[in-house]
């Protein structure tokens, strides 16, 4: 899949890392030389002050799992990836390019790099970047009938809606962890009338602190879908609820 210009600025970080750990203990000049390098390779695709921002959550993160520089080198390319959109996912609130998007009754509010918001109509809310679309309704936990289960709501909207598409398939169905968040996702492949779509069904669950939790479906074309069904699941995990 590809990634966005943050994205692979992320990635260049992740690379810096790997390439620049060494096989002595996380000494403090060790440290200054990873923050240096690391703001460094990044090449001003994000301002110095982001990039210096990441670079500290990262190692920070890595500091605090791995006693030393060479036990760290043993991390995944997808565990480090993951360390870096957490990174990221918690300051990009003070990035320009990303706009807060929120829902009808300000309730709720996803971060979006170059997306429109679209007329709500029915909706909570409704945004797209010219490829996909994304809808959004905002659910509490208090109108859930005795025994219904966040799950058994992403099973509603499925059953809905591809109750009215030919040719369905079910292509998977997962479920994301992304710190208190619990993402529950299921993505069809079905025809509209003369085209194919991609699905991305979603439930997000934004954890115990909060009795709200909120639907998201994503369409947009088979191989769009597939080529950037990574960038829509970032978007679910900055899905907050907004004081």
């Amino acid at each position: 899949m590809k990634t966005t210009k943050i994205q692979l600025a992320l990635l260049i970080v992740i690379s810096l890392f790997i390439s620049s750990c060494g096989q002595k203990g996380w000494t403090e000049q060790e440290k200054k030389d990873f923050l240096k390098g690391c703001v460094k390779a990044n090449k001003a695709r994000l301002s110095e002050k982001t990039a210096q921002k990441v670079c500290e959550c990262m190692l920070n993160k890595m500091v605090t799992k791995y006693p030393t520089m060479k036990e760290s080198q043993k991390m995944s390319k997808a565990e480090l990836k993951d360390m870096a959109v957490d990174c990221w996912n918690g300051i990009k609130d003070d990035i320009d390019s990303f706009v807060l998007h929120k829902t009808k009754d300000g309730k709720v509010g996803f971060l979006l790099n170059c997306w429109q918001d679209r007329t709500p109509d029915n909706f909570d809310m409704r945004c797209t970047n010219g490829h996909v679309n994304m809808n959004v309704y905002v659910h509490n936990t208090k109108d859930l009938k005795t025994g219904t289960t966040k799950k058994d709501i992403l099973d509603i909207y499925v059953k809905n809606l591809m109750g009215k598409r030919k040719n369905r398939k079910k292509e998977f169905e997962t479920e994301i962890k992304s710190n208190e968040k619990t993402i529950y996702q299921a993505v069809y492949s079905a025809d509209n009338d003369t085209s194919k779509n991609m699905y991305s069904f979603n439930v997000v669950d934004l954890g115990e602190d909060t009795d709200t939790f909120v639907f998201v479906l994503f369409i947009t074309s088979p191989s769009y879908g597939e080529e950037h069904l990574q960038d829509f699941n970032n978007i679910l995990k900055t899905t907050k609820v907004l004081e």
